[in-house]
């Protein structure tokens, strides 16, 4: 794995992963005996909340599916690479049964730089989907606030901002993994496509040789 992908795949997993612990801490606040002093947070205790963060960021992904799939188009996928088809007609490639997974591994064949392209948007798809279901906890967790009488106004405006930044953080989710299997189809084209199919005009004529 390159360090750029590593870098994306890391922040991928700590920043929601991070976003989730908050909503643990505030949970402990409550509880004088378990009360982290933010304002003077150890080193130890640093590293135990960035190692719980990026954990955290691993398990949301399996976690966050189900709420992510209120937003997903159904066959998301299979919609995209149909409509790149019509996109580029001349371009003849049966690639609806084919996953993207075994598509990336093709590009990742022959060029490492395009294939840490298109892994990027994939990356920040992800980051996104865990940050957009940890906003949902919050969301819950200031409503739970409000059953209990806990400044009422203070947490509605909370928990219906929580709830607003989920569903915006999700619909972008969606947009950046459509962008990401469009980036998946338009690499393999380029890589194998002859010349002669891909529908490019010049607006100025080329210089001759």
């Amino acid at each position: 794995m390159s360090i750029t992908i590593g870098i994306y795949d890391f922040f991928s997993r700590i920043i929601p992963g991070g976003v989730f612990v908050s909503a643990l801490l505030y949970i402990l606040q409550k509880d004088p005996s378990l009360a982290i002093n933010l304002a003077n947070v150890s080193t130890l205790q640093f590293v135990i909340l960035g190692t719980l963060s990026y954990i955290f960021g691993f398990v949301l992904t399996p976690v966050s599916e189900p709420w992510y799939r209120f937003f997903r188009p159904k066959s998301l996928y299979k919609k995209t690479i149909d409509d790149l088809g019509k996109e580029l007609p001349t371009v003849e490639m049966n690639l609806q049964d084919m996953d993207w997974y075994t598509l990336l591994a093709f590009i990742k064949r022959h060029s490492m730089q395009m294939a840490q392209d298109v892994e990027q948007l994939n990356a920040v798809s992800i980051m996104l989907r865990n940050t957009g279901f940890s906003f949902v906890c919050f969301a819950l967790l200031f409503a739970a606030e409000i059953l209990f009488g806990n400044h009422v106004l203070r947490n509605i405006f909370l928990s219906i901002f929580c709830l607003l930044a989920s569903v915006v953080l999700a619909r972008e989710a969606v947009k950046f993994r459509t962008w990401f299997y469009r980036a998946v189809y338009q690499s393999v084209v380029a890589l194998i496509a002859a010349p002669k199919q891909l529908s490019v005009k010049f607006l100025t004529k080329l210089p001759s040789t």
